[in-house]
């Protein structure tokens, strides 16, 4: 076997007859060269004569190797496509061992978001718990083994199309926007290059919600509220009736916010991340009156746990429906839609919703201008009605009717 050349075109069943190198041989390992592709190599070791594939190259003029994978778990069409794809990386100034030393040091998407990005998340962003939960429910199995620079547009388009299925396209956009902020948020800090899922785009948003509750849904709702078995989450409820507020808003509220004299309540931290006051009509403060304070708890509307808000409001609230007997697609936020429902029907403007509401811009309160089309409406309708009530008046009949007597 000593006369076996050491360059030869491999074929899987010359790989696979190689001998071992023998004992008492000067080197550890045996190599033979593959003429096909040139660098491609096979070393064979001593006793069971394992056997591995590896590249050798120049790089700026010193020799340099790479390896490849032992064989048989990497065969041989397998090392002679790896082998072509470090090829190349070097016919484009890329050295493929650095490039493999850099990826082994690189993160996956699971480790930048849990040693790095969620901890930043947690000091600069009031939503970072809604980050965490969109990340575990979805970005982790999809994308958290992936190295950050393995994920390509392609793969965000496959996470895209794959939620279509499980949730709504507003759910989808927040899901794909998170991963798209944190590879951004990777570039910026310098653990990424760069990423090309700012290409990505969103999906229209046709979920908007738009159930408003009546005045007889909101009176049943009411009375539910202030039966129901948690006193807390009752006053909850009706004060998101009376002053159309976030739910976070409401519920993250402190009675250090209150001003009884001129009844308002500051909201220190809105949607937009600014504060603004809140002016509270003479229902909402008999609530606050109704609720008792608890020693030692500053919010409103305290929770279980000591010191603490309310926690979970969703349980409570379908009670509270289900004694009201209301059904539909019906939600917290419901009950500020209802709120600028009930401010247009009566009159009020756009601008009066946005102030309520605490729109940062009039683009969130224009969902409701068909309801201020139909209070202009209605309106043109009742000057109509009082121009047909004037002609047909008894008064206005016999009055015409002298007029005309004496014009005759």
């Amino acid at each position: 076997m000593s006369d076996l050349p050491s360059r030869f075109r491999f074929t899987q069943k010359a790989i696979e007859a190689l001998p071992p190198n023998p004992a008492n041989a000067k080197s550890t390992e045996a190599e033979y060269s593959d003429t096909q592709i040139s660098g491609l190599k096979c070393l064979v070791g001593k006793g069971e004569g394992n056997k591995k594939f590896l590249m050798r190259y120049l790089w700026h003029g010193r020799k340099r190797a790479i390896a490849i994978g032992r064989f048989p778990d990497v065969d041989l069409n397998t090392a002679r496509e790896i082998a072509t794809e470090y090829k190349r990386l070097l016919s484009q100034g890329i050295d493929p061992k650095q490039l493999k030393e850099d990826k082994r040091q690189e993160l996956t998407l699971h480790e930048l978001f849990q040693l790095h990005y969620l901890p930043y998340a947690k000091h600069h962003k009031r939503s970072w718990q809604n980050d965490e939960q969109r990340f575990r429910d979805h970005l982790q199995p999809a994308l958290g083994s992936r190295l950050l620079s393995e994920i390509n547009l392609e793969q965000g388009q496959a996470l895209q199309t794959s939620l279509m299925s499980q949730c709504k396209p507003a759910t989808n956009n927040r899901i794909t926007t998170l991963l798209k902020a944190i590879l951004t948020w990777s570039v910026r800090m310098g653990y990424l290059q760069q990423h090309p899922l700012v290409y990505l785009k969103t999906l229209p948003e046709n979920n908007q919600r738009t159930r408003f509750l009546d005045k007889a849904e909101i009176r049943r709702l009411f009375m539910a509220a202030d039966a129901d078995e948690n006193r807390y989450a009752g006053q909850y409820v009706k004060l998101l009736l009376l002053t159309g507020l976030r739910k976070d808003e409401l519920r993250l509220a402190k009675w250090e916010h209150i001003d009884k004299v001129h009844q308002t309540l500051f909201i220190p931290h809105t949607k937009n991340g600014k504060s603004r006051i809140l002016h509270m009509n003479h229902m909402a403060m008999q609530v606050l009156q109704d609720t008792p304070v608890i020693a030692g708890n500053p919010y409103l509307f305290p929770g279980q746990k000591l010191g603490q808000p309310l926690n979970n409001v969703t349980k409570p609230f379908n009670r509270m429906l289900k004694r009201a007997q209301i059904e539909g697609q019906v939600c917290i936020h419901t009950c500020r839609h209802s709120v600028a429902a009930l401010i247009v029907s009566s009159g009020g403007t756009l601008y009066d919703v946005q102030a309520q509401l605490g729109h940062s811009s009039s683009q969130s309160s224009q969902r409701y201008a068909h309801l201020h089309a139909s209070r202009l409406r209605h309106t043109s309708a009742q000057v109509a009605n009082c121009v047909e009530q004037a002609l047909i008046a008894p008064s206005a009949v016999k009055a015409e009717s002298i007029a005309l007597q004496r014009a005759g």
